[in-house]
């Protein structure tokens, strides 16, 4: 039924996100543009490309608590390498990208696809708790008084760095409303915690880069800081859920330009809305191509005979891991008799009797 009604859905989706922009980019004052060509204008600008990829960068490392949480202790670059290929298939409509990327680039390293599947699975839970967390800290701003009751919205969150196991169930529970297997290995409680740590820590880095642009859009100071810094990684995991169009466009959107309008006139609070997706664009793509660019070169650079930096080789146990969202089957782990005798330690001579017996 699902599969029947996609191409509908993905139309009415497609066609609403044309209307708004539509709409948007009427209204909008576009004399603003020329003010943010000024010198402190730019300065705020590149202030907010800088702190767009340090908020990326602390969820990478978000990531790579979790996959050597769940036994594959890859190296600094590895997950690089892992972690932004997945990363950059945002823009392309659909979430099984994604997954297919980190699958790929996990065997390059000798992760197995279930681990990488596992992984993968958490850390969307990880990060949606997150993301609707930090919206709380712009609900009184934006909601007033009547915003104080998404407070309970932090019950989630609190309740998975108090018993990490409880990520694993929401993983579980979003992997059975997508028909899609659930996490096949654990990730340490540890690491779950620190993943949970960084990710916040990334939805609130990653939102002063909006906050940047309305004082270039000269918004109040204080009171635009708790509007931008929040509302920013509510904003992003709204657009996620938003499985019908790429990278949320649209829909988050629509979720910054209400809490905009708070603290600036509407055209103003469009204009900077599609500011933001430029310089997020500009800085991800940015980053995304200098990190993937270094980590092949020192990939390169550790050939020749040693194995490559970052890379774990599998035992054949993990080998035999299967990740049923690849859809690959699972090795056998039964070595031809000619193997299997060509691995077989030789035995000792047996000792004659009685000389140099050891009781």
């Amino acid at each position: 039924m699902i599969k029947k009604i996609r191409p509908v859905l993905t139309l009415l989706a497609v066609l609403t996100v044309a209307v708004f922009v539509a709409v948007t980019v009427g209204e909008q004052d576009w004399s603003l543009l020329a003010a943010l060509a000024e010198p402190r204008a730019l300065a705020l600008v590149g202030a907010g490309l800088v702190a767009n990829a340090a908020g990326l960068l602390l969820g990478m490392l978000s990531w790579r608590a979790l996959i050597v949480g769940a036994g594959a202790p890859v190296g600094m670059w590895a997950v690089a390498r892992i972690f932004f290929v997945g990363f950059m298939t945002k823009f392309v409509p659909g979430r099984v990208w994604a997954l297919l990327a980190n699958i790929q680039m996990g065997k390059a390293s000798g992760i197995p696809p279930a681990r990488t599947a596992t992984v993968y699975l958490v850390n969307i839970a990880v990060g949606t708790l997150t993301g609707l967390t930090t919206g709380l800290v712009a609900a009184p701003a934006v909601l007033g008084e009547h915003g104080a009751w998404m407070g309970l919205a932090a019950i989630p969150v609190v309740a998975c760095v108090i018993r990490p196991d409880l990520t694993h169930r929401v993983a579980t529970a979003a992997a059975r409303v997508l028909r899609r297997p659930g996490p096949l290995t654990r990730t340490s409680d540890r690491a779950v915690r620190l993943a949970i740590v960084l990710q916040t820590l990334s939805w609130l880095v990653s939102g002063h880069h909006l906050w940047f642009l309305a004082l270039a859009a000269g918004a109040p100071p204080l009171r635009s800081y708790v509007i931008c810094v929040g509302s920013f990684g509510l904003a992003v995991v709204a657009g996620h859920l938003m499985v019908l169009v790429p990278d949320g466009l649209g829909v988050r959107e629509a979720i910054l330009l209400a809490a905009l309008t708070t603290v600036l006139p509407l055209p103003v609070a469009g204009t900077i809305v599609l500011t933001s997706r430029l310089v997020c664009t500009v800085s991800e793509v940015g980053l995304a191509a200098a990190v993937l660019g270094v980590a092949q070169l020192r990939v390169r650079a550790g050939k020749g005979g040693a194995q490559s930096p970052g890379v774990v080789s599998a035992s054949p146990s993990s080998l035999s891991e299967v990740s049923l969202a690849s859809g690959e089957p699972r090795e056998s782990s039964e070595d031809s008799p000619g193997e299997s005798r060509s691995r077989m330690p030789a035995r000792a001579p047996e000792r004659e009797k009685g000389v140099g017996a050891t009781p």
